[in-house]
């Protein structure tokens, strides 16, 4: 579908006027004085050009320990896809393709501190696996057996500290070379439990899954 030039223009005005809209009512109904970084501008595409919301969400303050921790900003970003996606009527806006079509994005940013503690976790995973279970490091890399920050650029509420193993299994069972000296799935994500409390993630209110041997996978 194709428009002439002064229907373009118009449109591109109207997104832009929609964009000013939009910063006020975020600023009322959702950030409520919060900081958020955040970029919004209109991308003029082949078909129907839409509006680009782009944000930049901190980790570190919403990891209660991390020396940044913002309870209120916790709070304000917490689900923030959908708070977005909620106002955007009240500027005119839509989720969805067509006029008034908007795209969120998010980038993350000042992460070293929950990177350090989900370092901190994947080491001392390591450890026990290589030094108390005599597990070969090779072994636990052929499995994919790791604690890494997962973040999710379309959905904030996706990102998380994350356990994460292929099952553990060769033929019809666990592989003996983890049996034989005593791990399997339900030990595995014991440890990777105990870990998770060792290292203050549970109480620190920011998103974890122990998703060992691809338990809880959506």
């Amino acid at each position: 579908m194709s428009y002439d030039d002064t229907d373009d223009e118009n449109r591109l005005e109207g997104l832009q006027s929609s964009i000013g809209v939009l910063e006020k009512v975020l600023e009322s109904l959702v950030f409520k004085g919060v900081e958020v970084k955040h970029d919004f501008h209109v991308v003029d595409s082949d078909y129907f050009p839409y509006v680009l919301l782009q944000f930049y969400i901190d980790i570190d303050k919403q990891f209660k320990g991390s020396p940044t921790y913002d309870e209120d900003y916790k709070n304000v970003v917490h689900e923030i896809e959908h708070k977005v996606e909620d106002v955007l009527r009240y500027a005119g806006l839509s989720p969805h393709g067509g006029v008034g079509a908007t795209k969120q994005y998010y980038a993350y940013i000042n992460n070293d501190y929950v990177k350090e503690v989900t370092k901190n976790c994947h080491d001392e995973l390591m450890n026990i696996l290589t030094n108390e279970y005599n597990i070969p490091y090779n072994l636990l890399q052929e499995y994919l057996i790791m604690i890494q920050l997962n973040d999710n650029p379309d959905y904030p509420t996706d990102t998380t500290i994350l356990a994460y193993s292929y099952p553990l299994t060769q033929g019809f069972g666990t592989d003996s070379r983890l049996m034989d000296n005593g791990i399997d799935c339900d030990k595995l994500s014991e440890i990777v439990d105990g870990i998770f409390e060792r290292n203050g993630i549970p109480e620190s209110g920011f998103r974890y899954q122990n998703s060992i041997c691809e338990k809880n996978m959506r």
